[in-house]
């Protein structure tokens, strides 16, 4: 199964989150073909990957649909796993039947920027008559590329293309959100960090994953 990273020009890390995000599908994951990277390319990556430019949107709602489409486009597997850069995985599974999960209602009230686009994304999903879970709980998500390509239509406005996908295309399990400050297991098998890494936690994942991936350049 096809991986999908989509990037973008922030990394507070020069992308050392990607090289170990990498390494612990490396590590763990059974299924994996290629991995695509849409938008920024970092230096250690080898010629293995999948490379696609996608300049940013101005909004990071925009950006996650026009760089997950551009992938689609550009002939990515029919079924694909969406990866964050800040996502590691922590035990072995495989791609091709990772669960969906989402994290309970989305909220009713938006206390910030990002939550008014899940706020104005549920009201979408009441108006198709469809759930209202909250898929953005940061871990991976399989995607069908045809399916994906309906969403099109909602794009004229801020929306979730996470939260869409899941509550029109899928049946999730409810799962605490594995996004914190510190290395913690999960149902899901995923850990997901904050914005800022510190030094302590980047040590742990080079203890975790100290093997280069097939996708890194040789001593980079």
């Amino acid at each position: 199964m096809d991986i999908l990273y989509y990037i973008g020009s922030g990394s507070h890390h020069n992308n050392q989150e990607l090289r170990y995000s990498l390494r612990s599908l490396e590590k763990h994951c059974q299924d994996i073909d290629d991995v695509w990277i849409v938008g920024n390319k970092p230096h250690f990556l080898n010629d293995k990957v999948k490379y696609l430019w996608v300049e940013d949107d101005n909004f990071w709602w925009q950006s996650a649909y026009t760089k997950t489409r551009a992938a689609i486009e550009a002939g990515i597997g029919a079924d694909f796993l969406l990866m964050n850069d800040d996502f590691f995985m922590l035990k072995d599974f495989t791609a091709a039947d990772y669960p969906y999960y989402h994290k309970g209602e989305m909220p009713e009230v938006a206390q910030n920027k990002y939550q008014k686009v899940i706020v104005n994304t549920k009201r979408i999903l009441r108006n198709l008559h469809k759930p209202t879970k909250h898929y953005g709980v940061h871990c991976p998500m399989r995607i069908n590329g045809e399916k994906y390509k309906k969403l099109e239509m909602f794009y004229g406005e801020p929306v979730s293309a996470r939260c869409l996908y899941g509550n029109i295309f899928c049946q999730g399990m409810e799962i605490k959100d594995n996004k914190c400050e510190d290395l913690q297991d999960s149902i899901s098998g995923c850990f997901s960090t904050r914005e800022w890494v510190n030094k302590a936690l980047f040590a742990k994942l080079a203890e975790l994953f100290p093997m280069p991936s097939r996708w890194e350049k040789e001593n980079e």
